[in-house]
């Protein structure tokens, strides 16, 4: 019978027992429940190593061996010369289903004749009593009169016939009487039994009448019932009382949601109020709980995060996913307390419940995985302790590479922060080559950040060109380590270009870099002459206070901390900046004026080298100071330092998000758009390009707050801005533009406003059409995931079919390039395969979808055993409809080779064999249909049964 939907039935009819005992044994079978595999056969034994015991009717307790998953069972033979089956009538009428407990009794052949000879004689003493009692009365009547010839010769002969039947079905009573198992009996059932065994048949008779056995089980039933409406009207009022809590639970989330909308501090305490009184009204509400924990650290509140995530971890302990989430946030809470010992306790707690679901459904939890092994691989970095450092790095970026490959600009950064870790590490063990590998891998993926947000990834990506630049030196390729510095000194001399006054310290430190490159060339002239513009800067700085050296001095300090950087001897580089900050804070204590701007860039520089560090609060700290000065400058020269201080307010708000302190990096951020909208009405053409990216930044800030209505705002004001660049330099912000529209639609599509997502996410691909047109490799991952994502949004239309083909075999086809490069496209391959092979078999393009089928199932069996069983159950059939039925029977079992266990192929297989004419073979097949599934008819609509049914054939 053909079929369109997935249906897996697994039946066992019987149960096959060889009895290796010699003695009366009960075997029972494992509950389905406790079992990951479908329960099958069991093979019984006797425990020769003791377990064994005898009572006075000789029962010995036998237990089975093995137990062999994935077979079906029937029975066999329980016999065995010299014993008897005595649960006989029990063991006929199995059934096995899941959970089923099943007892299998077997006795000696004597002892159970034995048995059998009693009961048959006291029986028989007890019926030919009655037959001579019987026929006293009769013949006492007819001597009496009372009896005509003809009536008592008639009544003899009943009497005679009652007494032969009696006699002839004795051995049948006596069978079914000698197999009841006594060993549940009561005592006073006992009595009764004794009875019988004592051939007093009609007083046990008399006694199970007394007992009323039928009218207790009449009445048991009655309160069962009773017990049953009452149990349905309790469901009901719980129902009813769910139904209120979910309601006011909505309610109360509206509320929540109007009070962050509100914002102020005043409003947040008020969501941490409800939120807290929800979580203690029940501890036992998990969702309850971890909401307000959550909420909590968010806020940064980390001790009562702790509560509260501790209490929602101990009420939780049968749900690993929850346990995975719970333990990774407790690891997070921990190190933000700088408890590392209870971090770590944590992350590993965390590691090993989501590793146990992570082998369970790979795709779902890839991604938390590699959350926490980057978790674990920060700690120990912190630590020092490089090992586990380098084991759990490797390990989170392999799963990133997973999904950065899904997915690039979700991950794009994680992946690059996780390759320039790992550059770091290897450039630190001297492990030049692997340090090589991964931090290009970064360059790539933050040059892509950088032309998307440059404010914000401009400092990382000069970062990497300028370790890049050292680690060549150190490889002795010093014209690619030249190539570096310059590409580095490039994005100064950008900054310099924008706002001399606060960036020509930078621009000397860079040139100073240069120079300490042709120191290591041994290129005196153009390390003095990078030496020298370095100097000119600083001298300019300092030229309103030539008569002091401290001037020179804070340069020459300047430069050996920046030469101490790019050699990553970072505790000199600490101490050079000091004593430059130590010289600048001085200058600036007798010239605030004229230093104030000097001081805070070394502020920057620290700040930026204990981020380098990991010492985030210090970075932290000295941000802040850049920020103070930069802000007195602003509030006395608002033209002239604007533009400093707004990039500070964007240095803070990158570093708070990076610290998930939404709060905080909220602040700067919109400090950062006042001041950046202020400067882009002055001058639109100069600045419309930062105030895009600070509105994109705020977009993905929202987004993370989940904040989705202020996320499109900023989404938007940032497209619009993006849109007016492209227009003038389209090669420039193309992909700006592009990523901008998915953004938007990726929104929408989380809301269900799949109308606008749809729009939105065809702009994308239009863009991402063009761009992959000048670069395919660049850019054919990102053209293929909105490929992807329109093909969902047409899927749920069966009108716009035609739609989802289309994006369908545009997502596949690009993807089959990128599997080619990558296997970590395989889910998608698989995916995508399967849906466009069951697209062709849908509109009977039956070999197509089968090559289609075949080749996933080469890839992933799993998820495609069924489509192709499908797909040859499909060209079966064709093959029948055609007469050829040699290829359709060989078709049809290669399908069921597939799924054995599948009824509804049996039932493909008997029609085409109807088909033949095989008519006693189609009727072994719909008999192999009953026994998989019973219930076949209930569920499907098969035209076997119908023809053998008409055909007068025995269907059932």
């Amino acid at each position: 019978m053909k079929r369109t939907i997935l249906t897996l039935i697994i039946f066992a009819t019987a149960l096959a027992v060889l009895a290796q005992a010699t003695q009366p044994c009960v075997v029972k079978q494992y509950n389905q429940k406790q079992q990951k595999t479908p329960l099958a056969g069991v093979q019984v034994t006797v425990n020769n190593a003791g377990n064994t015991t005898s009572g006075a009717d000789g029962r010995l307790t036998l237990t089975f061996r093995t137990l062999k998953p994935g077979d079906h069972v029937s029975l066999i033979s329980a016999k065995k010369p010299g014993y008897e089956i005595f649960n006989k009538h029990a063991v006929d009428q199995w059934t096995i289903t899941r959970g089923t407990t099943f007892e299998l009794v077997l006795v000696r052949s004597d002892y159970f004749a034995q048995l059998k000879e009693k009961l048959t004689q006291s029986s028989t003493d007890s019926y030919k009593a009655k037959y001579e009692q019987a026929l006293r009365e009769l013949e006492k009547q007819k001597k009496a009169g009372k009896m005509k010839e003809a009536e008592y010769n008639q009544k003899l002969d009943e009497l005679e016939t009652n007494y032969q039947t009696q006699l002839t079905n004795l051995d049948n009573y006596i069978d079914q009487f000698a197999r009841i198992d006594l060993s549940q009996v009561s005592a006073e059932e006992q009595r009764i039994l004794d009875m019988v065994d004592e051939g007093k048949i009609d007083e046990a008779v008399k006694a199970y009448e007394a007992l009323d056995i039928s009218g207790k089980l009449r009445q048991a039933r009655e309160n069962k019932k009773a017990l049953s409406e009452a149990k349905a009207r309790i469901e009901e009022e719980e129902a009813q009382q769910e139904q209120a809590i979910k309601d006011l639970k909505e309610k109360q989330q509206r509320e929540i949601a109007t009070l962050k909308l509100a914002g102020g501090k005043e409003n947040y305490d008020k969501v941490a109020r409800i939120l807290k009184e929800n979580a203690l009204a029940d501890t036992t509400d998990i969702d309850a709980v971890e909401e307000y924990g959550l909420f909590a650290f968010i806020q940064c509140d980390f001790k009562e995060a702790e509560r509260f995530y501790l209490i929602s971890l101990n009420g939780s302990k049968d749900d690993f996913h929850r346990q995975t989430v719970f333990q990774n946030i407790l690891g997070l809470i921990y190190n933000r307390l700088q408890n590392f010992s209870k971090s770590e306790e944590y992350y590993l707690k965390a590691m090993e419940s989501c590793e146990h679901l992570y082998y369970q459904d790979t795709v779902v939890y890839i991604k938390q995985l590699a959350i926490i092994q980057s978790n674990l691989g920060a700690l120990y970095s912190d630590l020092q302790e490089n090992e586990k450092a380098e084991e759990y790095f490797l390990k989170a970026l392999e799963n990133l590479s997973s999904l950065s490959e899904q997915n690039p600009d979700a991950y794009r950064e994680e992946l690059a922060e996780g390759q320039h870790n790992l550059g770091t590490f290897y450039e630190r063990t001297l492990n030049y080559t692997k340090a090589k590998e991964y931090y290009l891998k970064a360059l790539n993926n933050e040059t892509q950040l950088f032309n998307n947000n440059p404010d914000a990834f401009r400092p990382s990506l000069a970062l990497t060109l300028n370790n890049l630049g050292n680690l060549h030196t150190a490889l002795h390729d010093y014209a690619k380590a030249e190539e570096y510095k310059l590409k580095a000194l490039e994005h100064y001399t950008q900054l310099f270009r924008q706002n001399p006054d606060a960036y020509r310290a930078s621009l000397a430190t860079t040139q100073n870099n240069l120079g300490a490159l042709y120191m290591n060339l041994h290129n005196y002239a153009k390390a003095e002459e990078y030496f020298l513009q370095a100097m000119e800067n600083k001298a300019q700085l300092f030229s309103q206070n030539p008569e002091t050296y401290c001037e020179d001095l804070a340069n020459i300090q300047n430069n050996l901390g920046n030469l101490h950087a790019d050699l990553h001897d970072y505790a000199k580089a600490e101490e050079y900046y000091l004593k430059a900050l130590e010289n600048y804070t001085q200058l600036f204590s007798q010239n605030p004026e004229a230093y104030r701007a000097d001081l805070a860039t070394i502020q920057n520089d620290l700040g930026n080298l204990y981020k380098d560090i990991y010492n985030y609060s210090k970075a932290e700290e000295y941000h802040l100071q850049a920020l103070e000065n930069r802000t007195q400058l602003f509030n006395q020269n608002p033209d002239a330092y604007r533009e400093g201080l707004a990039m500070s307010q964007i240095n803070l708000g990158v570093l708070y998000h990076y610290f998930q302190n939404y709060s905080k990096a909220e602040e700067y951020y919109l400090k950062a758009l006042e001041n950046y909208t202020y400067l882009f009405n002055q001058d639109l053409d100069t600045y419309r390009t930062e105030l895009a990216k600070t509105q994109y930044n705020l977009g993905l800030l929202y987004n993370d707050l989940h904040d989705y209505v202020k996320a499109e705002e900023y989404y938007l004001q940032a497209l619009e801005n993006y849109t007016q660049l492209f227009t003038q330099n389209p090669d420039k912000y193309h992909s700006n533009v592009a990523l901008t529209q998915k953004c938007l639609a990726d929104i929408y599509d989380k809301n269900e406003q799949f109308a606008k997502a749809e729009e939105y996410y065809l702009l994308s691909l239009e863009n991402y059409k063009m761009l992959f047109e000048k670069q395919p490799d660049e850019y054919r991952a990102d053209l293929a995931w909105v490929q992807y994502s329109l093909m969902y949004i047409y899927a749920v239309d069966d009108t716009r079919l035609n739609q989802y083909d289309d994006m369908l075999n545009a997502a596949l086809e690009n993807y089959e390039v990128l599997y080619q490069r990558a296997k970590d496209y395989q889910p998608k391959i698989v995916e995508l395969r399967n849906r466009k092979g069951w697209r062709l078999l849908y509109t009977d393009k039956t070999d197509e979808a089968i090559v289609l089928f075949e080749s996933t199932y080469q890839l992933a069996p799993k998820e495609s055993t069924y489509l192709l069983s499908q797909g040859y159950n499909a060209k079966a059939y064709e093959y029948a409809n055609n007469k050829d039925f040699t290829n359709a029977l060989e078709t049809i079992d290669r399908a069921i080779a597939l799924q054995p266990e599948e009824a509804n192929l049996y039932d493909s297989k008997g029609e085409i064999l109807l088909m033949k004419g095989d008519e006693q073979d189609a009727v072994k097949m719909w008999q192999k249909v009953l026994e998989l599934d019973p219930d076949f008819l209930k569920t499907h609509n098969s035209n076997l049964y119908k023809q053998l049914k008409e055909k007068g054939l025995r269907t059932e």
